[in-house]
């Protein structure tokens, strides 16, 4: 497997393992695949979740439906329109969202001490070009669905 498969493997597991010994043992990767990092802040349609993490709305209704029997979301009127449904984080949802970003500061913070400040500020300008290209390609795939 390529570097950044096997990085990127690394790093969700880590999260993953980060979550449960924060309380969050119901979560599996899929939750977090599919559903947490495609919301937007201020709540998503559940057929807009399932157009971007590529599967049916009956399975995105699924694994909204598990999430919402245990927490982490809620289904809740549109303000935009109030005829269609909005997917919100819920408390447990919220504090998963704070384990994560306490993860990635921990990560971060690792990684400073490995390849020191100097190295770390390279990864992120490297990462910055990457991350531009990259939404760059999914601005055209959103566009075109």
């Amino acid at each position: 497997m390529p570097l950044i498969g096997q990085t990127f493997n690394l790093i969700l597991d880590g999260l993953l393992r980060h979550l449960v010994e924060n309380g969050c043992k119901d979560l599996r990767p899929t939750h977090y695949l599919n559903v947490f990092r495609l919301m937007d802040c201020g709540g998503t349609r559940p057929t807009t979740l399932a157009r971007r993490a590529g599967m049916t709305p009956q399975a995105m209704s699924e694994l909204v439906g598990y999430l919402e029997q245990h927490g982490y979301v809620r289904r809740v009127p549109d303000p935009a329109d109030g005829r269609g449904r909005v997917v919100i984080f819920a408390d447990r949802g919220t504090r998963a969202a704070e384990i994560s970003a306490t993860y990635f500061a921990g990560l971060e913070a690792r990684w400073v001490g490995i390849v020191g400040a100097d190295g770390i500020q390279g990864v992120k300008s490297t990462l910055t070009q990457i991350l531009a290209d990259l939404s760059a390609d999914n601005t055209a795939v959103e566009g075109s669905v």
